[in-house]
């Protein structure tokens, strides 16, 4: 009777989680990301989404035009635009990093540190920081987090570890030092904190130009990925520090791989030649990311363009969705054609991404805004 009753609960249990991984599997098969509404500003030229305030329920968007910042609303009507100057009264040289919360304009610039404005563009305070400096990177950030009462935000590089020595000595300099940067603003110390992941390819003890890091804080877990890498690390604050959790790879077997040179060999590297697959953006949602990445161009294809221009270069996007725990529940799935995706996300889960006049062979005197959704 007992070995009776153990095969039965055996085999119950045995169809049970059947049952489980096949509705699981069916529920990631489901994944996808779809257009659920647009957004249209009436702006001639450029304009490229920095940031939500989920206060305002506004965006924050940079123009083609010199530090010339719009703000709008959910129906892309403009509530505020002006123009920042570079030199003179309530100016600011080089917009490196924007923050837009509970209706204030946060911005760390190329020179004197952190500036907090109005939404009219007026600077009613500063913060600075107690040393020269240089920020190193191809997209604006935010300007920064908080941590246990404490400015958090991208470290920039120090003017002095700059100066003089071989590219490669100043970007090996680069992959060493912690990414995130923390400034107490009453007492004036300054400390560093998130050390470089000995997991990314940046640790291999090649060279691979410069890293470019992206970080993005939800909660109390941090993200950080780096150009021409389809991995990326999860991070939690610990105390004063953020320690790296876990490291998340996308698992794109077709994807196109980065090569490193020596550090010796860092002078004559080019990646000229090199379209490796990149993360473009990451997102955070219900217990869920979303990444958005291309698979890169393979140097074949590179190698044809240049003696042949009717090769087309196409570096298609993809999302991948990944679990609570960042486990991979689906990647490779398709998004639409002719999107530049912005780094915003709102509320309600709703990922901002531009319609590319280029794409569409379109020339158009104001600028639309898709709202795409994670669908099952």
């Amino acid at each position: 009777m007992n070995r009776l009753l153990i095969l039965l609960f055996v085999l119950i249990s045995c169809f049970s989680c059947s049952q489980k991984n096949e509705v699981s599997s069916r529920t990631s098969a489901d994944l996808h990301l779809e257009i659920v509404d647009s957004m249209r500003i009436d702006h001639l030229g450029e304009l490229w989404i920095q940031d939500y305030d989920s206060i305002s329920k506004e965006y924050i968007g940079l123009t083609g035009v010199d530090q010339e910042l719009v703000i709008f609303d959910q129906n892309g009507q403009v509530t505020s635009s002006f123009v920042i100057p570079i030199e003179g009264p309530n100016s600011i040289h080089g917009i490196f990093s924007l923050s837009f919360r509970n209706g204030e304009i946060q911005i760390l610039d190329s020179r004197n540190g952190f500036h907090f404005l109005n939404r009219n563009g007026i600077i009613e305070s500063n913060l600075p920081l107690p040393y020269a400096y240089i920020f190193v990177n191809n997209r604006i950030h935010p300007a920064f987090y908080e941590v246990n009462s404490k400015i958090a935000y991208l470290r920039p590089e120090r003017s002095d570890s700059l100066k003089g020595g071989s590219m490669g000595g100043l970007v090996k300099y680069m992959y060493e030092l912690p990414i995130v940067e923390l400034y107490d603003s009453l007492s004036g110390s300054i400390s560093q904190t998130m050390k470089s992941p000995k997991t990314s390819i940046y640790a291999d003890g090649n060279y691979y130009f410069i890293p470019f890091p992206t970080v993005s804080k939800q909660g109390d877990l941090w993200f950080l990925y780096f150009m021409n890498e389809l991995k990326y690390f999860v991070y939690k604050e610990q105390g004063a520090d953020i320690v790296l959790e876990k490291t998340v790879d996308l698992e794109v077997n077709d994807a196109i791989l980065p090569v490193g040179v020596p550090f010796s060999a860092a002078e004559n590297f080019s990646l000229s030649d090199q379209r490796p697959g990149r993360i473009q953006h990451l997102y955070r949602y219900n217990n869920k990311t979303v990444v958005i990445y291309s698979k890169g161009i393979s140097p074949e294809t590179i190698l044809l363009h240049q003696t042949d221009q009717t090769v087309e270069l196409e570096n298609e996007s993809y999302a991948a969705v990944f679990g609570e725990n960042n486990d991979l529940l689906k990647n490779d799935i398709p998004v639409p054609e002719g999107l530049v995706f912005s780094r915003v996300i709102n509320e309600n889960g709703e990922i901002l991404a531009m319609k590319d006049q280029d794409h569409f062979g379109v020339e158009e005197d104001f600028v639309i805004y898709y709202k795409l959704k994670l669908l099952n």
